[in-house]
């Protein structure tokens, strides 16, 4: 048994040197950030406190994408992409935590990182269902607000629909 551990143990450690490996030499060439440690709960179940996450930086992002931004205090938030709308000829991104009730533009902490976009120059790209245009536009009124894909510095690394992390590894 103690044999296996060993096994175990070594893979991780060499998947773990990978990892910094590629992530020294993305930083060298994209100047990105490309692990990231989970802060909150706002994503929960799908990522706790602790986690962590590889980034791959991205500006093509889709529906459903767990992405990486800048809000306007210099944090970064790791959030769910819900909603994508066009707005005067740019792409805006509608995000969420998995765990709060309202998307992020509806909230104090993202609302400044967002752009406004009067409601009847909105194009709705891509939403989670058919009933979230309304409750997009009965949540933020005449305006609908989404974040400049300038402020996205990429996607959380997926294989098959299955995000990448490394669960628990930083604790407080």
């Amino acid at each position: 048994m103690s044999k296996i551990i060993k096994v175990v143990e070594s893979i991780l450690l060499i998947t773990f040197i990978v990892l910094l490996t590629y992530a020294n030499v993305a930083y060298y060439f994209w100047k990105q950030i490309v692990i990231a440690v989970v802060e909150g709960y706002s994503m929960n179940p799908l990522l706790y406190e602790g986690d962590v996450v590889i980034v791959t930086p991205s500006r093509d992002l889709d529906l459903g994408d767990v992405v990486i931004f800048k809000n306007d205090r210099g944090e970064y938030v790791i959030h769910r992409v819900v909603g994508v709308i066009k707005c005067s000829g740019k792409r805006l991104y509608m995000t969420k935590g998995d765990n709060n009730q309202f998307i992020d533009q509806v909230t104090f902490i993202a609302y400044r990182s967002s752009i406004e976009c009067p409601s009847g120059e909105v194009l709705i790209l891509q939403t989670g269902s058919t009933s979230f245009d309304l409750n997009i536009r009965r949540a933020v009124g005449d305006s609908v607000r989404g974040i400049d894909e300038t402020r996205v510095l990429g996607k959380v690394i997926q294989l098959n629909g299955v995000l990448i992390k490394i669960t628990g590894l930083i604790t407080r």
